[in-house]
């Protein structure tokens, strides 16, 4: 079952998030990751990723959590949601 990943990084704003995407992805695309999406401004920042499973997710989150940490953001604790419907319009950037 596909799970959607809502994350909302402490000390990570809108603008920190937008200037780590500057020289291209701050990560190679992980395996299993259908969508992501930064979201919101200011204090209402956060995150949303769908995986194509829980295992896909768990295979990358200890790789971004140590990528994170070696960026001096301290992790924070996602909620993981089961995804019971996706439409797929090729959201644009």
């Amino acid at each position: 079952m596909a799970v959607a990943v809502v994350y909302r990084p402490p000390a990570l704003d809108a603008e920190k998030y937008k200037a780590s995407w500057t020289d291209g992805s701050p990560m190679p695309d992980p395996e299993g990751l259908l969508f992501h999406a930064g979201v919101g401004e200011g204090d209402d920042f956060f995150t949303v990723s769908v995986w194509e499973s829980r295992e896909a997710y768990d295979a990358f989150g200890s790789r971004f959590k140590e990528a994170l940490g070696a960026e001096g953001y301290e992790g924070g604790a996602p909620k993981i949601l089961p995804v019971h419907h996706t439409i797929d319009h090729g959201v644009p950037a």
